[in-house]
């Protein structure tokens, strides 16, 4: 697993109760999160192939502006709930365990 995706995990794990106490500071971390998520995957080229095509999609789609994606994200918590989706994929094929 690229080591940026391994950073996003670990940075990911910081966030607890996101959904049910937001802060703004939390936020900020999904907003910093999601954006290097996306530079991130968009970067590691054939690696991306071994996640399933929502992720590949979400971000592709993402990244070239399509309006229904762009408004979609706009919501933070449905950028947490895709993070926190990556994060326990991530898991539960042992690319990423728990530091």
């Amino acid at each position: 697993m690229n080591q940026c995706l391994v950073d996003i995990c670990e940075r990911f794990e910081d966030i607890t109760d996101f959904m049910a106490h937001k802060s703004p500071e939390q936020e900020e971390i999904v907003i910093q999160l999601f954006s290097d998520f996306l530079e991130c995957f968009s970067s590691i080229g054939a690696e991306k192939l071994e996640y399933p095509k929502e992720f590949q999609k979400d971000v592709k789609y993402y990244i070239q502006g399509e309006p229904v994606m762009m408004e979609q994200f706009k919501d933070i918590e449905f950028r947490y709930l895709m993070l926190s989706d990556f994060v326990d994929f991530c898991r539960l094929t042992k690319r990423y365990i728990k530091g």
